[in-house]
């Protein structure tokens, strides 16, 4: 595929294109279910994908641009016949629930959070994705402190996630307005019996982000309602969602 043609479809899918070998070694070294299924999100040109047939996975391709996916097609026809690679022509947002040993994938900057939050529909060991620097330090900011947002608590309700190494703007071509980072996903068992009312109870406190949570809630403790959102550890997170849940059932 030439780079015009490459650079004309880049804003519809907002694709950048990673073109450092030892960066995508490095992510494929990452994973460490070795050998095993891996649904990679947004292969592009199959930089990544070579690597990690290379080293013996199976991979799921999800890679809606039709070009590129032709493209694919065509550069891993025998992988496709002997059955170690499957390319799925569609977006990664609407693919059904399955199972694979690991995630990968360089995500898209303008769909970064839908992709992130889709992936816990699927059964997943492990995903190393490549996002957004700024993305990549909000969702990786420890919940309590100042950096940390909405995305940081909502994240570690589902996952233990570590920042793993900035990715300089000048690996990808084209070059992108900012830089990137590698994050490691592990999902664990939500410590909360549901999961949708503590997401709701984040939007209603990241909506008001600097009022204190008794101008918020109704019914709270004292030392919570003269708190903020963005001081609470997840720990109090936690404790103040059960606070929330018991309110509302006993005004049922």
């Amino acid at each position: 595929m030439s780079g015009t043609a490459r650079n004309r479809f880049a804003k519809k899918y907002g694709q950048v294109f990673l073109r450092n070998s030892e960066i995508a070694e490095f992510e494929a070294s990452l994973l460490h279910a070795h050998p095993g299924s891996v649904l990679e999100i947004g292969p592009g040109e199959g930089f990544l994908t070579g690597i990690l047939l290379e080293r013996g996975f199976t991979v799921v391709a999800v890679e809606p641009d039709h070009r590129l996916a032709s493209f694919m097609r065509t550069r891993f026809a025998s992988h496709l016949e002997d059955g170690r690679l499957t390319i799925l022509q569609e977006s990664v947002l609407d693919i059904p629930p399955s199972r694979y040993e690991s995630i990968i994938g360089n995500i898209p900057y303008m769909i970064t959070a839908p992709i992130i939050f889709k992936i816990f529909d699927l059964d997943f060991g492990e995903a190393i994705l490549m996002v957004q620097k700024e993305f990549a330090d909000k969702a990786c900011a420890e919940p309590g402190k100042r950096e940390a947002g909405r995305i940081s608590y909502s994240l570690r309700l589902r996952a233990d996630i570590s920042y793993v190494r900035t990715i300089p703007r000048v690996f990808f071509n084209p070059v992108p307005g900012v830089d990137s980072a590698i994050i490691r996903i592990v999902p664990k068992q939500v410590p909360v019996d549901d999961v949708k009312a503590a997401d709701d109870i984040l939007r209603r406190i990241f909506s008001a982000r600097r009022k204190k949570l008794g101008s918020i809630f109704r019914g709270i403790p004292h030392d919570y309602a003269e708190m903020r959102g963005e001081e609470l550890t997840m720990d109090k997170f936690l404790d103040f969602c059960r606070i929330i849940e018991k309110n509302e059932k006993i005004r049922d």
